[in-house]
């Protein structure tokens, strides 16, 4: 490194040092009170007034913003529904309960030599299998939550579609041990 980069590069980390430390200073806030006009304004069409919002005029979740003495508009918090809840895990974990018990019964068919796998693009080893059926598993789940995370009601339907064809597969293994 030449002596031109070398002092580029001290004077860069020495400005970074700088930028830190003057970033800890304090704002001199009765300055600011002096000089500063802060205003707060709520911008309300012609035929409507402050009053007459209500949250049923609203979409749902969206309240009204409500005046308070001071002139100041107070907004409640909006409250986000979980999207990670009870369900959503009773669900998805079903159907990945479904999926390895239809697995473990298939194969314990396979070998008991009763009966062959039904789908064909499936692989005849349990890792094979268990690889398949986890990655359908995962696609379903982020299926659902994505579903879920926006608010569409159908969110459940992947899910209770991979527990009713994994219980079918589970059924038919028990039934031809």
């Amino acid at each position: 490194m030449n002596t031109i980069n070398g002092t580029m590069l001290g004077l860069a980390i020495a400005m970074g040092g700088w930028a830190c430390s003057a970033q800890e200073t304090t704002i001199p806030f009765r300055q600011l009170e002096r000089d500063a006009q802060l205003s707060v304004r709520l911008t309300v069409s012609d035929n409507e007034t402050a009053s007459s919002l209500s949250s049923s005029s609203l979409s749902p979740g969206v309240f009204a913003a409500a005046r308070s003495a001071a002139g100041f508009v107070r907004v409640p918090p909006v409250t986000i529904p979980r999207t990670l809840s009870s369900k959503f895990f009773l669900f998805n974990g079903l159907h990945l309960g479904m999926a390895s018990f239809d697995v473990a019964m298939t194969q314990r068919c396979i070998a008991s030599h009763t009966c062959r796998e039904g789908n064909p693009l499936m692989p005849s080893s349990l890792a094979g299998k268990l690889g398949v059926n986890f990655a359908l598993v995962g696609s379903s789940a982020f299926a659902s939550y994505r579903m879920k995370k926006h608010r569409n009601n159908l969110w459940w339907i992947s899910p209770a579609t991979g527990v009713a064809a994994h219980s079918v597969g589970a059924a038919t293994g028990i039934a031809h041990q």
